[in-house]
């Protein structure tokens, strides 16, 4: 069945355009005039009870080749249900034609009326459409015909534009990428499944609320920069890349962001076509090349690094050995001519302080005072030599012993200042028994020493357990110290008052932060200057040997 021509039935101008087309038809298939007569009086009386019955219905004019006998068919659908005795007019219409045809469904009828012809020619597919083109092109008879033609037309063209739009959206779904569209402010138009699927967004969403849920916070602007870029010159494509969420796991993903302009027929731009693809294996691809290349520097730069480690550590075995040495010599040689110094400046003050002046009384007791200083240098500088991570015997010790056999060394000092203090419960510790003894003599003595005159010292000494590490606080009412000085009081020979009022050579808390390093722990200290200081020992619970 190939259709010619169609007519809307809704009034009675549609009825007179009704059977000139059906005339027309009969006409271009060579029928008398009777015959061309009979066969528009048969469709107009069903096409008047169907407007008759106030439904929408159509006329479709076609010719029936599939068989030997060629046939003008005139096709008319009701939007209602008829049986063949309610549809009038079709009584009378069936007796005008060859033969005809009532089809019933739910809720429209469907009569085909036909009548035979046997033109002097071959009705083949030209001949078709040669009588396609009469119709399109025929000058209408009134201006109703005229509105009538444009309004079908603007129908066929809305049904092939929908129907392009629905291929469009078929076929943008099916493809695995964002497409969409949007005008040059960046106001989404249009948008495929894909983009919902991934996003969880829709246009409305994104044009509302805007990208910045969507995109990584890090790629916003560059993305944004890019949905509000300036149309190029010519039909080069603009780009950039970005890291967008995905709804279900809320990971972001690399996906390269394209845009083209759309440019009508007269050169002018319309608005962007945009394409957003995952590269995310792409990127993941090139950074792991990336970071093979700078893996193989740093492993190069590692090399180089081991190399000069290497000499850095031979040169401290080297300084290690000449402080071994020095050790030694201070040890054995320094103490020697330090000793008959001292030994001989005492004797000259006992046995001959009445043969010398007040003047070389003071000379003598400077010359005994400096060999004192220099005494005690020694001393202390051959203790923190002998700490040493090769000699620490690591065993149970229990901090209570050491601290009492602490406090037996320190008796006269204690005494002559007139110190107070407490010791708490303290823990049984895998350590070096002798380093722990030097380490809370030094801080004790350091507590007694630099105390305020006229006041007693008091001092207390505690533990808690604290993450695995135990706690010691050795706390005092001494002068304290301004923190600012704080890591500078752990280092070598560094003093914070004046000789002439604490003694002392700068060693002793420097000592102290070496022993408990070694013992895997670390020591720190909170004063307020003219207060006090409390110093915290944190050691292991559990050391690794």
């Amino acid at each position: 069945m190939q259709e010619i021509a169609k007519v809307t039935l809704e009034n009675e101008l549609d009825l007179i355009l009704a059977h000139k087309r059906t005339m027309k038809l009969a006409e271009l298939a060579c029928l008398s005039l009777s015959a061309q007569t009979t066969f528009a009086t048969a469709v107009s009386e069903v096409s008047r009870s169907i407007i008759d019955g106030r439904q929408k219905g159509t006329l479709t004019l076609c010719i029936d080749t599939g068989s030997h006998e060629k046939y003008i068919v005139a096709r008319l659908q009701d939007g209602k249900k008829h049986s063949e005795k309610s549809l009038e007019g079709l009584a009378y219409a069936k007796r005008l034609v060859n033969k005809y045809e009532l089809v019933d469904k739910a809720n429209a009828t469907t009569v085909e009326l036909y009548f035979y012809v046997a033109p002097p020619f071959r009705i083949d597919i030209q001949k078709l459409d040669e009588w396609r083109s009469v119709f399109r092109n025929e000058p209408p008879i009134s201006p109703y015909e005229e509105l009538k033609r444009k309004n079908e037309q603007l129908q066929d063209l809305s049904e092939k534009i929908q129907k392009s739009e629905a291929e469009y959206r078929t076929l943008t779904n099916s493809l695995p990428l964002i497409i969409f569209s949007l005008d040059f402010s960046g106001k989404l138009l249009y948008a495929n499944e894909w983009l919902l699927r991934y996003t969880g967004e829709t246009l409305n969403s994104l044009n509302t609320n805007g990208w910045q849920k969507v995109v990584h916070p890090d790629d916003v602007h560059s993305f944004m920069h890019l949905l509000e870029s300036k149309v190029p010159a010519g039909p080069s494509a603009i780009q950039t890349q970005a890291r967008l969420k995905h709804k279900i796991n809320d990971v972001f993903l690399w996906h390269q962001v394209s845009l083209s302009a759309f440019i009508n027929d007269k050169g002018v731009p319309q608005y962007w076509i945009g394409y957003i693809v995952d590269i995310h294996a792409q990127k993941v691809y090139e950074e792991t090349l990336k970071d093979n290349f700078e893996l193989k520097q740093t492993q190069a730069q590692l090399q180089e690094n081991q190399v000069q480690l290497e000499k850095i550590i031979g040169e401290l075995n080297r300084s290690n050995e000449e402080l071994e040495q020095f050790a030694y010599i201070a040890s054995h040689d320094l103490q020697e001519p330090v000793r008959k110094l001292l030994f001989y400046s005492d004797f000259l003050q006992k046995k001959y302080a009445d043969g010398i002046d007040q003047t070389g009384k003071g000379f003598l007791k400077n010359m005994q005072d400096s060999a004192m200083r220099m005494r005690t240098l020694i001393l202390d500088l051959l203790s923190f030599s002998q700490v040493n991570k090769a000699q620490v015997q690591f065993k149970e010790t229990d901090l209570n012993e050491v601290v009492a056999v602490a406090l037996q060394d320190l008796g006269i000092l204690i005494q002559e200042k007139n110190a107070k203090i407490t010791v708490g419960n303290l823990p049984v510790v895998m350590g070096d028994g002798r380093m722990m003894r030097q380490l809370f003599e030094n801080l004790i003595s350091n507590a007694v020493k630099f105390s305020h005159p006229g006041i007693e010292p008091e001092i207390s000494i505690t533990c808690t357990l604290k993450a695995g590490m135990y706690e010691i606080c050795v706390e005092d009412n001494g002068i304290g110290f301004d923190e600012k000085y704080l890591e500078q009081m752990f280092h070598l020979f560094q003093r914070l008052h004046s000789r002439d009022h604490y003694g002392g050579t700068g060693l002793g808390l420097a000592i102290c932060r070496k022993i408990t390093e070694l013992h895997r722990g670390k020591i720190s200290a909170n004063s307020t200057e003219g207060e006090g200081s409390v110093f915290y020992i944190n050691l292991p619970v559990d050391i690794k040997l």
